[in-house]
Parts: C-alpha cells; structure tokens; sequence
C-alpha cells in the first residue's frame, strides 16, 4: 500500500505532458490580470510613459501560485507583431487545433513556423534560422538604423539554413497548460522561445508582476546605485522568496535555456547543464526558496565553472531587491591567466605612451591605427559631415571616426605611408558595425561567417564601406592592393576585435603579427531567468572561419603570422616599424 501511495504522489507532480498523448487533462485554477508592457527597444532618453508598449496584456497564475506567471500563446503573437519595427503588426499570424492541443506560430514573410504541442510536450522550429529574420537569419544584421555608408549584400547561395529542431519541453519538466481553449507556457519560456531566441541577440524580459519589462540593454534599468525611471519601476516591487514552484521551474527553464542555446557547450564538454550543476555542487543552492542564494550560485558557476569572458552575472532579480548583485571571491582560472597578461600589455603601453595612446601615429613609412575598442554611434549624417583634417573631431571611443581620419591621413598628397597596422592588440570588441567598416576598409569587401550551433546553420555577410565618403561603393574605398596591410593581435584581443582578425587572418591579405588573441566567439546574449535575474550568455550564433565548405569556431583565438614575445616591442613603435620593413 505505501509503494502505491508513493506512486500515485510522484505522478501528480509530473507535468501534464509526462503522461502521454492518452491522458486524462488535469484542470487548473487560473487567476488572470493584466499589466502594461514597457519596451524602450533601441531608444535613449525616453520616460516611461513613452516606453508602454502594451496597456493590457493579461497574465495568468495557476492553482493559486503567485509568483510564476503564465502567459496564453496568442497574445505571444499579439506581443510579437507589436513589438515589430515595420509597424505593421501582420508579420506573425497563428493556427490551433483544440482536439490535438497544438499550437502553431507562423512567420508569414518566411513561411516559418514553431509548432508547440501540448499533449506530447514539445516545441519545434520548422528552422529557426528563417523565423522571424528577412532575408535568411544574418546574426550580423547591420543594427539600429540603416547606414548609408555601410551595405550590406546578401548572398543567399553562400549561407545554409539549419533544420528542424524539436526541444523537449517536458523533459525539462516545464509546465504546459492547455485548457478552456487557452495554450499557456510559463511567460519566461513563452519569450525566450518565440522572441528571445529568433531574434537574439535582442531583448530579454523581466515581470515584477504588476509589470512586464522588454529590454535591449540593462542600462535600461540603470545601475544598482542609480536605476533609472524604468528600473524604479521594476524594483518598485518587495523583495520576496521564491515559492517552491517558481525555485523548480526557475532551475529547469535555466538548464533548457543553457543546453539550447549556451554557444560554448561542447567546446566545455558540457553534456547536459542539470548533470554540470549537480555535479559541481550548484544544483541545491541554484533550487534555493531564497533567490540571493539562488543568484550568488549562478554567479560562482558563470564565474568559476563556466569561466568564459563573455557569460557574466549581470542583473539580480527584483526578487532580491535593488543593489544586491552578488560579488565573486576571485576569478575563475582564466580570469587569473589574463588577468596578469592584461597588467603587462597595460605597463608595455604605457612605458611608450605615458600620456595615453594617440589612436593615429606614423613611424617612418607605417601608419599606426591604435583601436581601444569596436564601437561607433556614428549615423549617416555624421558620417558624412565629420571633419576628417580636425583630429580633435574624432571621437576617442569611435572606430568608424578613427577609420575615417586614419584613411585621409594615409591617402594625403605625398604620403610617405606604405605599410599601415590596425592595431588591436588593447581591443577587448564592443558592436558589429565597426568590424564590418574596418574590413572593408582592408579588404574592399568584408565579410562575416557566422554558425549557429542549435540549428547547424551558417551565415556568411558581406559588406562594404564608402570610406572615401563620395557616395559610391569602388575600390577607391580600400587600402588593400594600395599598402601593404598588417594587424596587431595580443591576448588582449578579444570578442568582436577577434572577429575582425579572424577575417583579416582569413583573407590572406593581411600579416597578423603578435600572439594568439584571446578569442571570445559567440555573440554576446543578455537574458533573464524564469525568476527575473539577468545573466550575459556567449550565444548559440558563433564566429568561424570557413574552409573548404566546413567552419571551425575561433573562441580559440587567432594565431599570428609573425610572432612577437616582449609587449613592450608592440608598442615601440620604431623598432616594430624597423622590423616590419624586414618582411618584405
């Protein structure tokens, strides 16, 4: 009789969807409210009156548990074509079939779907590398506005679609609910699966529960000391400890969303995110009713177990209240190693540049384009407009500036300039634009390989720049065949600079001199836990080199030509410009 019992106990806590097709339906007590949606999207400066988005849009709670809320799959789409930049809110349209419980979102431009069945617990994505992303899926897409200065073209033929991809969602014990005509998934799951993961990187969603939050960067909240209008919002709401339902749920949307989508999984060996938190002692403290302990064991794993530079603690759940971001003891073992590099790069430097590094210096016949980082906030009507022969001008912290007054600076009449670098060795990368400027600079046409390890798909985007701003897309526009073309690479270089010296590297027009960068490969992903804490994933969308039809991912780094030992010979600029007038 004890066994029966026990049995009949471990089923009523399985999710519907564990009991087969065949199954008895379990009703559930549903509780609905509705709140606003704010989404300030990629705009600066706007109050929050101005960033609702949606006025009503309804939540769901279940069987009396208040704090893990539910959202009904067509207001999913609803939320979906509002948040759409073309405004026409007819991109996304849905299907359902009641007696078979499935659910079906369809990308009209693409003919795409994602098909979500309730009675066998599963959601599929015809291809994901389609859904929602015209044309095809480029995780390069230039971002923002279009930039009249930079173009983009497309060639479908060089990009391959990945295929049909079904995630289990009953396996990781996600509750689904299909009843009263309604298909409701946990909001967290119901985002990152229809919007979160088409679109990324994108937005990620936070809910306090009077309020959903659809943010693009956590400065959107502000900072702990010092949160913005929006992020007073969002912790406007008590500190609170999790219900058992939420901790549970919150620990397995965690370990579907990391075995999805954490783009380093198997380069960590990584087989299966529940076994690597259990295994290392994570799990206990991760399922926690107290949500602190809850975010200081997500932030040691991230810290110390996953040690990748681009996956960090970003955000803590309003849950654990305003200001209360856990702090690691240390760094994990590659935090340590380049920590120590970093500080002999920093001393090199500043050895020969007390002052600061001037982005621009010459040394004889070479031209030194010193890029501390890849960012530009540059427009097109600045673009055009900006005072190349005014060094005071150009933006310290602008890549696509420097570019410009580097450019007219090596192309000035009697020029003594025939070797050019394009110094990244201080670069630790920042925006997608800047890379796709400097290659073609470089190259006259840069391009971009990018993989996507959920789907196996591959992108390949080629760009071009009017560098000489005459409005016109022309070999005038390159340095390539004009100077011979060379990058500086230390393990400083990391992220977006890797990307760009990975395709420097590939070209076979450029030398790479120095060592071997520090890599960092997958596209930097913000998103939230089923309990509202953000982290910074490196995403399912990868930098590789392509070759011979295959890719090979370059969070391994980049291997120089000529390999340079001392730092302090990076920065002497003589001397290095002595030595690359010996490689020809």
């Amino acid at each position: 009789m004890k066994k029966i019992i026990a049995m009949l106990v471990l089923l009523s806590l399985l999710p519907a969807a564990a009991f087969g097709e065949n199954a008895a339906p379990v009703s559930h007590t549903l509780e609905m409210k509705t709140v606003p949606v704010y989404y300030p999207g990629n705009q600066y400066a706007l109050e929050a009156v101005d960033m609702v988005l949606l006025h009503d849009f309804p939540l769901y709670y279940a069987d009396g548990v208040a704090d893990l809320p539910y959202a009904e799959l067509t207001d999913i789409v609803r939320l979906m074509n509002s948040m759409e930049p073309s405004g026409n809110g007819e991109n996304y349209a849905f299907s359902t079939d009641g007696e078979a419980g499935v659910f079906t979102c369809t990308y009209l431009p693409r003919k795409s779907d994602i098909i979500i069945d309730f009675s066998r617990g599963t959601l599929t994505y015809s291809c994901l590398d389609t859904f929602g992303r015209d044309p095809a899926f480029s995780p390069a897409e230039i971002q923002t506005n279009p930039l009249d200065y930079l173009q983009r073209i497309y060639v479908p033929e060089l990009s391959r679609l990945g295929g049909t991809r079904t995630v289990s969602l009953a396996d990781y014990g996600i509750p689904m609910l299909a009843q009263d005509g309604k298909y409701l998934l946990p909001l967290h799951t119901a985002f990152d699966f229809l919007i979160w993961a088409p679109k990324a990187p994108g937005s990620f969603l936070c809910c306090n529960g009077e309020a959903v939050f659809i943010c693009a960067y956590i400065s959107d909240f502000g900072y702990s000391d010092a949160p913005s209008e929006l992020g007073n919002i969002y912790f406007s709401q008590q500190p609170a400890e999790r219900s058992p339902e939420l901790a549970q749920y919150g620990y397995d949307e965690l370990c579907l969303t990391l075995d999805s989508f954490y783009g380093l999984k198997d380069a960590h060996h990584i087989a299966a995110f529940r076994d690597f938190f259990r295994n290392n002692g994570y799990e206990e403290r991760l399922l926690s009713r107290d949500p602190k302990e809850a975010d200081s064991a997500l932030q040691d794993a991230i810290v110390y177990a996953l040690d990748d530079f681009h996956s960090s603690f970003s955000l803590a759940s309003w849950m654990s209240g305003l200001g209360t971001d856990p702090l690691p003891a240390g760094n994990g073992f590659s935090g340590e190693r380049f920590s120590k590099i970093s500080a002999a790069f920093a001393a090199a430097c500043n050895q020969y540049h007390p002052d600061g590094s001037d982005f621009y210096t010459e040394s004889g016949n070479t031209a030194y384009v010193l890029l501390p980082m890849m960012a530009t906030f540059t427009d097109s009507e600045r673009y055009y407009s900006l005072n190349t022969d005014d060094k005071n001008e150009i933006s310290s912290s602008d890549a696509v500036q420097q570019m410009l007054y580097a450019d007219r600076q090596i192309n000035r009449e009697n020029s003594p300039i025939e070797n050019v670098v394009m110094d990244l060795s201080l670069n630790h990368g920042g925006d997608v634009n800047s890379p796709a400027c400097l290659l073609s600079w470089f190259l006259g046409e840069g391009y971009t390989s990018i993989a996507n390890t959920f789907t196996g798909g591959l992108s390949i985007g080629k760009y071009r720049a009017d560098v000489n701003r005459d409005h016109q897309f022309t070999e005038e526009d390159t340095l390539r065949g004009r100077k011979r073309l060379f990058c500086l690479i230390s393990p400083e270089t990391f992220s977006s600079a890797n990307m760009t010296a990975a395709m420097l590297k590939d070209s076979g027009a450029v030398t790479l001199i120095g060592q071997t960068t520090k890599g960092g490969s997958g596209t930097v992903m913000p998103i939230s836990t089923g309990w509202d804490t953000v982290i910074v994933l490196s995403g399912f969308r990868t930098v590789v080199s392509v070759k011979n039809g295959s890719w090979y991912d370059r969070d391994t780094g980049v291997v120089p030509d000529v390999y340079l030992s001392d730092p302090e010979l990076f920065y002497d600029r003589d001397r290095l410009t002595e030595l690359i007038n010996t490689l020809y």
